[in-house]
């Protein structure tokens, strides 16, 4: 506790307010002689002095709870002010694990250290439970009042690459879920093997983080590429459901809050599995000009922004079987490939797509019925090899 101003009263009235915060730091708790001098200029008149002790009535508090991937057994408390500890009465931790604290440091500081019985591992969520019977006190002997913290977690996952912590720390904190860690971290990897993270615009997975209800129905996913692009569906009976993939039910779901263009040198990647022919895989929100349709077993047609409908014929795509598709395009057009296979350049030097939604697009009737288990968009043009090794994930 400080004060950080004192009020001099002539005959009972307020005569001037002087604020510490203006002048020098407020006074501290504790005893403090205060004078006041009154001048004729250079002439000192009159001099009072007055002894005053301030009161610390405040409890301290608790800024922050961590543990850092540095030292997973150390539990490192920030409080708001110097504080004393005797020992670990009344300290508990909660939650996907409970190791006991012990070994307080730092006592007559503000930070205070306890080692845990057991580190915490990734991905662990806990709770430091501070009970009223605690030993920690400020220096007026103000006790810590009880309270409950959210532990702060930064360890890594073991052998992860550092873009895989991170991505599952965001999604864990945006109280998603990563439905396959391992999974993620070979998708980096891999990405990193080919030289391309860099480049990476954009990668939704169905096996990456998500936001679903307990019936599996898709409010949100999320972007594995520094963009942050994440798709999202806030309407109940648009969401798709995730059953291993994401499937899409060809009446009215889709994925937006998109912007995936497909400008010059750029690939567009989308692994799908249909269940029937001439619906969308990706469209654009308020115009119907634009969609990328698996228009029959053997045609793919592809709008962009702007007039010009380019088609491949492609060999047999089965029903229910996975395809991986990529839409590579250049300063003259677009290259189609599926499964590894080439199927021809298309000339096309304005066709521009911004695709918005995945599993439809603007007009009636084409709504996606079937699966898509990821979806990317890069920054250069993959060559084959590459293609490959994202394929084989």
């Amino acid at each position: 506790m400080s004060v950080n101003k004192i009020v001099t009263k002539v005959d009972g009235t307020i005569n001037k307010t002087i604020d510490f915060n203006d002048l020098k730091a407020g006074l501290a708790s504790g005893a403090h002689t205060i004078t006041v001098e009154a001048y004729n200029g250079a002439t000192l008149i009159s001099s009072q002095t007055r002894n005053i002790t301030i009161a610390d009535t405040n409890a301290p508090t608790i800024l922050s709870a961590t543990v850092e991937d540095a030292n997973p057994n150390k539990l490192v408390v920030v409080f708001s002010e110097v504080v004393d500890i005797t020992d670990v009465t009344g300290l508990t931790i909660t939650g996907d694990v409970t190791p006991t604290l012990s070994a307080p440091t730092g006592t007559g500081t503000d930070i205070i250290t306890f080692t845990l019985s057991a580190a915490l591992t990734n991905g662990q969520s806990v709770t430091l439970n501070v009970a009223s019977s605690n030993t920690i006190k400020d220096a007026a002997s103000n006790a810590l009042v009880a309270t409950t913290i959210a532990i702060t977690n930064n360890v890594a996952a073991a052998g992860y690459e550092a873009e895989t912590t991170a991505y599952i720390n965001r999604v864990n904190t945006d109280t998603g879920a990563v439905i396959n860690e391992a999974y993620v971290d070979s998708i980096y990897k891999k990405i990193k093997d080919n030289g391309s993270l860099a480049n990476l615009l954009f990668w939704m997975d169905a096996k990456g983080g998500m936001k679903k209800d307990a019936s599996n129905f898709i409010s949100k996913t999320y972007d594995l590429s520094s963009s942050l692009n994440d798709p999202t569906q806030i309407t109940d009976s648009y969401q798709p459901v995730l059953n291993t993939n994401i499937v899409f039910d060809g009446a009215e779901d889709r994925l937006n809050s998109l912007s995936l263009t497909t400008a010059v040198d750029t690939t567009f990647y989308i692994r799908f599995s249909t269940n029937t022919f001439g619906k969308s895989l990706a469209g654009k929100a308020g115009t119907n000009s634009t969609y990328l349709i698996v228009d029959s077993s053997t045609t793919i047609l592809f709008q962009g922004d702007t007039s010009g409908v380019l088609s491949w014929i492609v060999d047999a795509i089965t029903v229910g079987a996975m395809n991986d598709l990529f839409l590579v395009r250049n300063s003259t057009g677009y290259t189609l490939y599926i499964n590894g296979v080439s199927y021809g350049h298309k000339p096309s030097t304005t066709t521009t797509a911004n695709f918005t939604l995945l599993g439809n697009y603007n007009a009636s009737g084409f709504a996606y019925n079937g699966s898509i288990q990821k979806v990317a968009l890069f920054n250069e043009i993959l060559t084959p090899t590459k293609m490959n090794n994202l394929i084989t994930l």
